[in-house]
């Protein structure tokens, strides 16, 4: 047993690849990327799954046709409604008060969620959409959703 066997301690790491130190290290000269090519430069060998060798790819050439409705559609951000109890004082819950109360991201529409175990103390106006469980539960505490 040596001193330098005791003071080390294995902590699951690999070391990094020290390249560049001279040829007794194995990786002097050429640290190991070969000699010439692509994969020898800085920034080469970085394709992605997509790359063909420099042949235009597959899905470039495929092509571009047909309806998506991509720009037009709207989502959605779900609230709990939990959190909205939580946070918000008022009585009268719309888009602007949850981006006043930081719940939602400015421009963005909001949709309120509840689980079964949400309850419901006071008397809520929502002019948000909500879920078919957060509905009931809004209701069921005397409060109304407008729109």
């Amino acid at each position: 047993m040596t001193l330098d066997a005791i003071l080390t301690t294995d902590t699951g790491r690999k070391q990094r690849r020290r390249v560049g130190r001279g040829i007794g290290s194995g990786l002097g000269k050429t640290c190991g990327r070969g000699m010439k090519g692509e994969g020898s430069r800085t920034g080469g060998k970085n394709r992605g799954p997509m790359f063909e060798g420099g042949q235009k790819p597959f899905w470039m050439r495929l092509p571009k046709r047909g309806f998506s409705n991509f720009v037009s559609q709207v989502v959605y951000t779900p609230v709990p409604l939990t959190v909205i109890i939580a946070r918000v004082k008022g009585d009268e819950i719309t888009n602007e008060v949850l981006i006043a109360a930081g719940l939602l991201s400015k421009g963005a529409l909001a949709k309120i969620t509840a689980g079964t175990d949400v309850a419901l103390q006071r008397k809520l106006t929502v002019k948000v959409r909500a879920t078919a469980s957060a509905k009931a539960t809004i209701e069921a505490a005397g409060g109304t959703l407008v729109g």
